[in-house]
């Protein structure tokens, strides 16, 4: 086991010898850059460590609130048929703990799949606002 001393420019390291004390070696100026490498290197590691569980936690936070959103105020119940895929997948999201029943992920992943599609329920919404009108605009024909 080796123990840098308070000289690190130095290239000056504490060794144990054989008879238990401590041995101090000066390193050549090759050893002590590959140590001056192999240490940033490490820094390099532990950063890129430190941010991955940075983004994994926002990550985390952000389906935690997706899943409470999309779980919030389920007042209504839909009967709904599914392929094996989507039962293996529904199935999938409740074994790994994430939901509790299978009830709570299909509710999620409706929930997300129309958040997903805004767009298209915009349109849809104004094509029936359209429809609505004209519905409205044939009784008044034909109430003349």
């Amino acid at each position: 086991m080796q123990h840098e001393v308070n000289e690190p420019d130095e290239g000056v390291y504490e060794e144990p010898d054989d008879n238990r004390g401590i041995a101090i070696r000066r390193l050549d100026s090759e050893e002590s850059d590959h140590r001056a490498g192999l240490n940033n290197f490490a820094s390099s590691v532990k950063e890129v460590a430190q941010k991955t569980g940075e983004v994994l936690n926002k990550a985390t936070e952000s389906i935690e609130k997706a899943i409470n959103s999309a779980l919030a105020a389920r007042d209504h119940v839909v009967m709904v048929r599914v392929n094996e895929d989507s039962l293996k997948r529904i199935e999938e999201l409740v074994q790994s703990g994430i939901f509790k029943s299978r009830s709570e992920a299909a509710a999620f992943l409706i929930s997300e799949g129309i958040k997903s599609q805004t767009e298209l329920f915009g349109r849809i919404e104004s094509k029936i606002g359209e429809i609505e009108r004209l519905r409205a605009e044939l009784k008044g024909i034909v109430q003349q």
